[in-house]
């Protein structure tokens, strides 16, 4: 059956509507589906114009040749009507009908995933609520579903990558091509902690200003919530609420400065009713996970010098330039910079850009 869901999934004019009902009409044989006529098709309900379109396109697919190019690859691939098919996805009235995929997927955690999304161009702020919110989510046990984009989708598939948990990336291509390829070794790192990327278009197909909209409905189908991080009040991440909304989904925002555009779309979203979020827990609590809400890890910070102890007790949660680090403490700029490198290597503070740090 895998080769013959390859090979519908090269058929660009083969609609999800389409698909459910020539699965339908054929008791969901995906085998006896390819190898039907196209009059079969007519009787199943698709147009014909369609049909012949799709006919042409049909006649030059080697289902052999398409399944060893995605094993290949190293991919794999579900149809809806897998028993393994992801529970929630299924639910929404589009659900892609063939998945592509990579690495691990799909696994029974993957029911409690939440996604995270927002801009591409964040803000330093957005950078560390985004971070520490996804990486609280991960301590818990809760795949994290992203997009791979620049900006928050990629500080949330880190966020979880950088404690080893799961993570799932939705591409709005062919599972070959990453996007941004800027993004290529994160992508590998998301396999290599034992998350995954996925895909309903086949490899090959490159992103479109259409493709990434589509894929929207599969972060938000996947989840059982969505957290907009940071994103302007018409943006791809509004469009992922919006989808949430429809599904049934829990919308969540981190609330942010009424002067920033870039807070204009979760602010406008806590005013539609969406839950603000403070931190990790809101959301554990909100989709009733209180269990796993106990789970999120307080790391204790110990210093490993009296040096180290006087910088930590200087950084909080809120940025502070390294000259300020370097006034408080009594030491000066080199030193101060020194101190501030060694404890981000062990993961006590964080770099936020701009020579603003952090504790973590």
């Amino acid at each position: 059956m895998e080769k013959y869901l390859v090979a519908l999934n090269r058929i660009e004019k083969l609609t999800p509507l389409r698909f459910r009902k020539l699965l339908s009409y054929f008791a969901e044989d995906i085998e006896r589906l390819w190898n039907s006529t196209a009059s079969e098709w007519k009787e199943a309900g698709i147009e014909s114009n369609a049909v012949e379109e799709i006919w042409r396109i049909k006649n030059e697919i080697n289902p052999e040749v398409e399944l060893k190019k995605l094993q290949d690859f190293g991919g794999g691939v579900i149809g809806v009507t897998d028993a393994k098919y992801p529970r929630l996805l299924r639910e929404i009235y589009d659900a892609p009908p063939v998945l592509l995929f990579r690495g691990e997927f799909p696994v029974a955690a993957d029911d409690f995933s939440v996604a995270v999304v927002g801009t591409r161009v964040a803000t330093p702020y957005g950078k560390q609520a985004t971070a520490e919110i996804a990486r609280g989510l991960s301590q818990a046990g809760i795949p994290i579903v992203s997009g791979l984009a620049a900006g928050l989708d990629s500080v949330a598939h880190q966020a979880a990558v950088e404690i080893g948990r799961r993570s799932i990336a939705v591409f709005g291509c062919g599972l070959d091509t990453i996007y941004p390829p800027t993004n290529r070794k994160l992508a590998e790192e998301i396999i290599a902690k034992g998350g995954c990327w996925i895909s309903e278009y086949p490899l090959g197909m490159q992103p479109t200003a259409y493709t990434f909209p589509q894929r929207n409905r599969i972060i938000a189908g996947l989840s059982r919530g969505v957290l907009v991080a940071e994103g302007r009040e018409k943006s791809g991440s509004l469009i992922t609420a919006s989808l949430a909304n429809e599904f049934g989904r829990e919308v969540f925002a981190i609330p942010g400065s009424i002067f920033s555009e870039v807070s204009a779309g979760p602010n406008r979203l806590i005013q539609q009713g969406a839950k603000p979020i403070l931190c990790a827990a809101d959301i554990l609590e909100a989709l009733n996970y209180g269990d796993l809400a106990q789970r999120v890890e307080m790391r204790e910070v110990i210093a490993d010098s009296p040096e180290e102890a006087k910088i930590l007790s200087i950084l909080t949660k809120n940025p502070l330039l390294a000259d300020e680090v370097s006034r408080q403490s009594g030491f000066t700029a080199s030193e101060a910079s020194a101190i501030l490198s060694l404890l981000e290597m062990k993961g006590l503070a964080k770099n936020l850009g701009g020579m603003q740090w952090v504790r973590s």
